[in-house]
């Protein structure tokens, strides 16, 4: 295969100047037609060690429920044990071959994400996929967010997956095999929402892209996912605090997805299900030649 040709490079960086000639491509192309053969389209993701952050309720939850529904060993990052581990014990409910795990923890926490690779590491000897889903909005426009909310909402949309994708790539490239999802956002692209999240969003898409143009030729690929306004709880939320006066009115510096609401079909959901098929696409090996994509799963709704 020509990943193996180049992983056995005596060099720290791919040689670009090596140029696969038309021989390498036929000797591979009976290798490439058995492997269409003998993958399994029931189960993409069979066998596989999957880690994905955020993955108590919403988007990451579906994620979680559809990596174990398709045969990955599925970890499940997030903050709060009790939801973390009912989420958990829902998926196991549904399908009594999963495999899932949970690793409580904040991701903004260092010291924990060292812990929870090293724990992958020692427990599973491998990481396959990475999905990066953990992360949230903040109510800003650009000249009101104070040091305190862009330190927390950069951290935790940008630095914190930043980090996770590093530790991830440690294992990957020394296995020469890996994906990587980002979970990122329309507003990464077409910022609609609040500044500083919106920022760092478009800071994971071209996060995404340095991952991939490292991993050219490896067996190791980085996307990004791009969500519109999907129905999760936590955006349900936003729109029930739009209507709420008085007492329980919540105070907002900017109108969430202000241009959204007038220029657009939003009358056309898109659902956490819709988010987690192409989740689980980008982190099977069907994807395995796109790299350094920011894909948006939206409904059009910001055509």
């Amino acid at each position: 295969m020509i990943n193996e040709r180049l992983k056995n490079l005596n060099e720290k960086h791919i040689n670009q100047s090596w140029q696969p000639t038309s021989a390498d491509y036929r000797a591979i192309a009976p290798e490439e037609e058995a492997w269409n053969r003998t993958f399994n389209y029931e189960k993409v993701v069979d066998g596989k060690v999957a880690l994905i952050t955020g993955a108590s309720y919403g988007m990451g939850a579906k994620m979680a429920e559809l990596y174990a529904q398709h045969g990955a060993k599925t970890i499940m990052v997030a903050r709060t044990p009790d939801k973390l581990e009912a989420t958990a014990a829902e998926i196991r409910a549904l399908f009594d071959y999963a495999e899932v795990y949970t690793f409580a923890m904040d991701v903004m926490d260092k010291q924990k994400t060292k812990e929870l690779f090293a724990w992958i590491k020692d427990k599973f000897g491998r990481l396959d996929i990475l999905v990066n889903n953990a992360g949230g909005g903040d109510p800003c426009i650009a000249d009101t967010a104070d040091e305190d909310i862009i330190d927390y909402y950069v951290e935790w949309n940008l630095k914190a997956p930043m980090r996770f994708c590093k530790e991830a790539l440690n294992i990957m490239l020394e296995q020469n095999y890996g994906h990587i999802v980002n979970i990122s956002s329309i507003n990464g692209t077409r910022p609609l929402c609040g500044a500083v999240y919106s920022g760092a969003k478009g800071g994971i898409n071209t996060w995404t892209k340095a991952i991939a143009i490292r991993c050219v030729g490896t067996g190791v690929n980085c996307n990004a996912l791009g969500p519109g306004f999907t129905v999760t709880p936590a955006a349900l939320n936003q729109e029930d605090n739009k209507t709420k006066t008085g007492a329980a009115a919540v105070t907002r510096s900017v109108d969430y997805l202000p241009i959204l609401h007038t220029k657009s079909t939003r009358n056309v959901p898109t659902f956490c299900i819709d988010q987690a098929h192409l989740a689980l696409f980008l982190g099977s090996d069907l994807a395995r030649c796109i790299t350094g994509q920011v894909i948006n799963c939206d409904n059009g709704q910001y055509l």
